[in-house]
């Protein structure tokens, strides 16, 4: 059965995570005194001790969670033998596709982890705090959605941030347009859920930051990935390095377009998707997608899940 590998986006930060792997193994070390040597920060002991708010700042959560997926990739790799490019696709939620660069050779952990600091600065200070907001609506489809944000007055901004399956969608923009889609939404006994985040991601307020990386990507040497990146962006695999610095530009102020890249990867033959990183958010949620195929999607964010899944895959 082919397997993909997903990495999971912001909001899957904790505090402790990856210590287990830092503790035991020589190579997540590593990856963790890398980055904390290209971003000239202890982000190491950030994600170890905290404090939560700290760490949950878009500039430090996403170094963060892009470190921890990247020293249990390597884990896997060096440890337990496992051949990423046995893999037939690896696609990555949001900041998660930065991750996938990681992952695939794209570009160094150095040069991800400067991006994604970047990156994180730049979307962290797009709006005054409090402007901006995202909610989760659940039990809507998405012409559904886009129905209750066709009714709000035209100048408030509401756009679809993220497409995670057919019954749960992310809108994000203005704190007023979100209240408004949050009480229409509950009218309709529909559950709705402000994030926790501190400015409004995916949508056009990103567009600025989008105009930064495209200057930073400039500065940098891409090399073709050595498995395909799901883009999510387009929702398919990227075409050439072009498409695909492109699709990192727009993904910032654009839908991550999370169910139909996981749908790609089913009709492709994808029935083992492997979330390699800390929690199991997009592996649960691949569980609760009603596809008709038999899939297994696995969290890798522990030492006893690698063996558990190793075993079970040499025994297969």
């Amino acid at each position: 059965m082919k397997k993909s590998l997903i990495f999971p986006g912001q909001g899957s930060q904790k505090i402790g995570m990856g210590k287990e792997f830092f503790d035991n193994f020589q190579i997540a070390k590593e990856v963790f005194q890398n980055v904390d040597d290209s971003l000239s920060q202890n982000l190491s002991k950030l994600i170890f001790d905290g404090p939560l708010d700290e760490l949950t700042l878009t500039e430090n959560a996403q170094p963060a969670i892009m470190t921890v997926s990247i020293a249990i990739l390597e884990v896997l790799k060096r440890e337990f033998g496992f051949n990423i490019r046995e893999s037939s696709f690896c696609a990555g939620h949001s900041l998660g596709e930065y991750t996938a660069l990681a992952a695939t050779d794209c570009l160094s952990l150095s040069e991800v982890a400067l991006l994604l600091k970047k990156r994180g600065q730049s979307m962290q200070n797009s709006l005054p705090k409090g402007k901006g907001a995202m909610a989760a609506l659940i039990g809507l489809e998405i012409n559904e959605v886009k129905k209750l944000i066709a009714e709000l007055s035209n100048n408030l901004v509401c756009e679809i941030a993220n497409y995670n399956s057919i019954n749960q969608i992310v809108v994000s923009g203005d704190t007023e347009a979100i209240d408004l889609i949050t009480s229409k939404a509950k009218e309709k006994k529909i559950k709705a859920i402000k994030l926790l985040v501190s400015a409004p991601f995916h949508c056009k307020y990103m567009l600025e930051t989008s105009n930064k990386l495209k200057k930073s990507f400039d500065k940098l040497i891409f090399k073709n990935p050595i498995i395909p990146i799901v883009l999510n962006y387009s929702a398919r695999p990227f075409e050439d390095l072009i498409d695909l610095k492109n699709s990192l530009v727009n993904q910032t102020f654009s839908t991550v377009r999370w169910y139909e890249s996981v749908s790609l990867m089913i009709k492709e033959g994808t029935g083992i998707f492997l979330e390699i990183g800390n929690g199991n958010t997009l592996s649960n949620m691949i569980k609760r997608m009603e596809f008709k195929k038999e899939l297994n999607a696995i969290s890798l964010s522990s030492i006893k899940q690698i063996e558990n899944f190793m075993e079970n895959n040499n025994a297969s």
